[in-house]
């Protein structure tokens, strides 16, 4: 029972914070790491796309990750499972 609670609170954590970089796309620059950068730095072109793509593969990382610590889910969907893993590692 107890292995099952942590699970899920691990599963429901990992999708929680894989979907946190979506702020980031939602509301101003005036928001958390954004917040504190300076105007040049935020102009600048290579920054940005260092920065969000930087959000979005942890975001999917984060997303998709967890699935591969479930022997349940290996066990059903082995294929799809080695497909995330190659994924994950690239």
């Amino acid at each position: 029972m107890f292995k099952k609670v942590r699970w899920t609170i691990f599963v429901f954590l990992a999708i929680t914070i894989g979907f946190y970089p979506a702020i980031y796309f939602l509301v101003d620059r005036e928001f958390g790491l954004l917040s504190n950068k300076s105007a040049e730095l935020l102009a600048n072109v290579f920054w940005n796309a260092g920065f969000y793509t930087h959000i979005i593969f942890g975001g999917l990382s984060l997303l998709t990750g967890w699935s591969q610590f479930s022997a349940a889910f290996r066990n059903k969907n082995l294929p799809f499972h080695r497909l995330l893993g190659k994924i994950y590692v690239v």
